[in-house]
């Protein structure tokens, strides 16, 4: 029976690594050359800005962190610094692994988590938006001493909540975050800070329309 089992999953894990590398390296780290302690190395750390922001982790994704090119393109990533696996894993590139790109992805990872099926109503450029905003990420936000966060007029922003945000970001265009990020740190701050999305979360689990809840202005 159990090597039954051990066949089953090893076909699994090979059907798997056809479709998507990544997947098959969250199940197997060791089977693409990641090793706990030297060179690259697997990892689950808890964050304290995604603690802060919600008070609490739901998720504990496992976090494939490369120190090589080459190691990151065999996991099947590209000229991004890092990407989330969904609510399972994360994988940081080589210049993505760092705090502020590491949360940047966990707070994917924790999201979605909280989400659950309901994670499909939220459009991309929430998605990424709340992601800036909960790593502090100074590319694309001032600091939240200054109040307003937005690093360009919300009237140029705001047109980012009717894009196509996969068309937008081709080709590794990064502006569009500059215009989620504000949009979502301002509907944010207006509607009670953490607590807002914390509530959005419950709406939206609970069958609401996220255009109605959220309702940005533009």
């Amino acid at each position: 029976m159990a090597l039954a089992v051990v066949a089953l999953i090893g076909v699994a894990v090979g059907t798997v690594a056809l479709v998507a590398p990544a997947v098959a390296a969250t199940a197997c780290p060791q089977c693409y050359g990641l090793s706990a302690l030297d060179g690259s190395i697997y990892t689950d750390p808890d964050d304290e800005r995604i603690t802060r922001f919600y008070g609490t982790r739901m998720s504990h994704p496992r976090v494939l962190i490369c120190a090589a090119p080459a190691c990151y393109r065999r996991l099947g990533g590209g000229g991004e610094k890092g990407q989330a696996i969904r609510n399972w894993s994360l994988m940081l590139s080589p210049v993505g692994a760092n705090e502020t790109i590491a949360t940047h992805e966990l707070s994917h990872v924790e999201f979605h988590e909280r989400l659950g099926s309901a994670r499909g109503k939220v459009p991309h450029w929430f998605d990424e938006g709340l992601a800036v905003l909960i790593s502090d990420d100074s590319r694309y936000l001032k600091p939240s001493s200054e109040g307003d966060r937005c690093r360009l007029p919300y009237e140029q922003a705001s047109p980012i909540v009717d894009s196509d945000w996969r068309a937008m970001t081709a080709g590794g265009v990064d502006r569009p975050y500059l215009h989620a990020a504000c949009v979502v740190s301002r509907w944010t701050s207006a509607h009670g800070g953490p607590a807002a999305v914390l509530d959005l979360i419950a709406r939206l689990r609970d069958g609401a329309d996220f255009q109605t809840t959220v309702a940005v202005p533009r």
